[in-house]
Formats: C-alpha cells, structure tokens, sequence
C-alpha cells in the first residue's frame, strides 16, 4: 500500500506571481472535463483564494459542486487545499502548489497529491493521471507568456 505522495513538476515561462494567479485564477480553462462529474456537463472550475475558500467544479446540471476547502494561501508563493474529488469525503487528500522562481524569468510549478491514508490508498492509483490535467495547464502559461 503505497500512500507516498504523487508529484510532478513542470517550468512554466513566466513569473511566480503570473503563474500563480493562471492556477487559481484560470483553472476553469485548463481544467480536463473529464475530471467532473459530468464531462458534457462541465462549464468550468473555481478556486476561492482564501483559507475556507472551496474548489468548486462548475456542472450544466448540478451547479457548483465542492471538490475541495482552501487550507493556505500564500501568494503567489503556495496553495494547499484538501480534495475530495475522486475519494471517500470523509477521507480527503490534500493538493499543495509550490512556485519558485527560476533565473531565467520563468517558475518551477512543483505539484503534490498527498494525504493518502488506509481509508483512501484504494484510490490513488487513478490519479496517475495528474499529468493530463496538469499538462494543459503548462501548454495555457506557454501559450500565454511563452
């Protein structure tokens, strides 16, 4: 039972502050739909920047739907939220984002999926896939500012 946590990191061509503000303020752009509960349904994603601010999977039918409760905020530094997207809501995760300045102007976006426990080991091995949300992510801050 593997409950280390998942990590990924891609180098973003544009600032820590730009990069942070493209994560939270654009995840409704470069989050995949079929990461929702309805892929034809979604219209898009929230993040209330705050400590008690919720993640929020907008759907056609359902409306905002609460995958996860902002628990630090430290712009445009690091976002740490639980989720509950995928698992048990009695037993979330945790997402953290960390951005870290490169000399060359750009940001080193360091991701983590952690927070796995005996209640909710079973389903960490979906998110493998991490790669194809956070890849359209890092292809809409190249678009951007690349």
């Amino acid at each position: 039972m593997d409950t280390s946590p998942l990590r990924l990191e891609y180098t973003v061509p544009c600032p820590p502050g730009v990069a942070f503000d493209l994560w939270v303020q654009e995840i409704g752009r470069w989050w995949h739909p079929d990461y929702s509960p309805d892929p034809h349904g979604f219209r898009g994603a929230t993040i209330e920047p705050w400590i008690g601010g919720q993640v929020l999977l907008q759907d056609e039918r359902l409306g905002a739907v609460p995958v996860g409760t902002v628990t630090e905020v430290d712009p445009p530094h690091r976002l740490v939220h639980t989720s509950v997207l995928g698992v048990d809501e009695q037993h979330p995760t945790t997402v953290t984002v960390s951005f870290a300045p490169l000399p060359d102007g750009g940001t080193l976006v360091a991701f983590e999926h952690g927070g796995w426990t005996p209640q909710n080991v079973s389903s960490r091995e979906k998110f493998a896939e991490w790669p194809r949300i956070l890849d359209r992510y890092a292809a809409l801050a190249t678009e951007r500012h690349g």
